[in-house]
């Protein structure tokens, strides 16, 4: 039995424009164990979508960096100084723009689209930066090496006093693979990346919110929830 589920944002529980699935929200009022979200999203939007969604003020922001416990406590476990000076010195190299929402951001940055990702991840380990650059689909994101979702999901499972591994993990890009690899269930929706469809348990046939919502389905029929 699976005893509470992580749950990327933007790509499992949205549709390709980050537009919140119908059939997603249904899934998530039919579960009968605590939904954590795991995202890459801020601190302070991911709120706002467990707010709407009913899940609990425990979650997982900026791809680990930050792990909220409740409404009143908040725990940053990265260095945003460390993603800064990164971003200074690869961004005299590759065209690197923000996304604006920085401001919102305590310890990782989020890019556009518009470099070589490849090469900037080769020029960090070349010059031995100590930060990851991940895609989760939607956005490029410097992030301090130390933290990442699964470092993130092991705290809250800690405070919750839940083994890691009676939580199935759901997702859809790369980003999901730290914490995919510590869950006792890995679920993917249609459109995950192929990495994160290699290490799955299930893939769905569906994509995006509908994907989750048949992974959902998946999970009750199989008498795991």
């Amino acid at each position: 039995m699976i005893r509470a589920l992580a749950v990327d944002i933007d790509g499992t529980l949205t549709d390709g424009n980050r537009v919140l699935c119908p059939s997603a929200v249904e899934a998530v009022r039919r579960l009968n164990v605590p939904m954590i979200l795991a995202t890459g999203n801020t601190h302070c939007f991911t709120r706002a979508v467990s707010v709407m969604l009913g899940t609990p003020r425990i979650f997982v922001a900026e791809n680990g960096g930050v792990v909220s416990y409740s409404e009143d406590e908040m725990v940053i476990l990265a260095d945003l100084g460390i993603c800064e000076s990164a971003f200074r010195e690869m961004s005299r190299v590759f065209p690197m723009q923000r996304y604006n929402s920085a401001r919102y951001r305590f310890t990782d940055i989020a890019l556009q689209h518009n470099f070589d990702l490849e090469k900037a991840s080769r020029y960090a380990e070349a010059h031995g930066l100590p930060v990851d650059l991940i895609d989760t689909a939607f956005a490029v994101h410097i992030k301090d090496k130390r933290v990442n979702k699964g470092t993130g999901l092991e705290h809250v499972a800690e405070r919750m006093q839940i083994d890691i591994k009676d939580f199935a993990a759901i997702g859809d890009s790369r980003s999901d693979i730290s914490m995919f690899s510590l869950t006792g269930f890995r679920a993917s929706v249609g459109n995950a990346s192929p990495e994160l469809r290699a290490v799955s348990d299930y893939v769905a046939k569906a994509k995006y919110g509908q994907g989750f919502a048949e992974i959902i389905d998946y999970m009750i029929k199989m008498k795991m929830l």
